[in-house]
């Protein structure tokens, strides 16, 4: 199964904005592999992020980390005009520590932040819509 990076994703962003509802529709190709791509809160079981998760979260503004979440620490100065592009949520729900990575629009690079909490975030990214998988698995009929 074929894997992406979220550089690669950076690098070829013109193309995911253009085509991302299509993206969305199609089970292949939603269900890309992103490396590093994940939400790990305690106390729920790790839970990966597929190509067409990120790309519903990100072009709808559900995790827009200005408008939407409080950052407390970041291992950059922030401009609020810049997008921050959230791939990975760690930490625990309820006492609130957590480490959160993005893609940063201003330095084009990965960064690490804090937010004051994950819950919305968490519960935001349950809403995506998945297409059905396509079962490509051989099936015996009885004879």
């Amino acid at each position: 199964m074929k894997t992406l990076t979220i550089t690669s994703i950076f690098s070829n962003f013109d193309f995911y904005q253009r085509n991302y509802l299509n993206i969305l529709s199609q089970a292949d190709s939603y269900y890309i592999l992103i490396e590093d791509a994940w939400i790990n809160t305690y106390p729920f079981k790790k839970q990966k992020l597929y190509l067409g998760d990120l790309l519903q979260l990100w072009f709808s503004s559900k995790w827009d980390v200005h408008t939407s979440f409080k950052v407390l620490k970041s291992t950059k100065l922030l401009i609020c005009s810049q997008p921050l592009y959230i791939f990975q949520l760690e930490g625990e729900l309820i006492l609130g520590k957590n480490k959160v990575l993005a893609w940063s629009a201003e330095y084009q690079e990965i960064i690490e932040i804090q937010l004051k909490n994950i819950w919305a975030p968490y519960v935001v990214a349950q809403t995506c819509e998945r297409p059905k998988k396509l079962d490509y698995s051989i099936k015996k009929v009885a004879v």
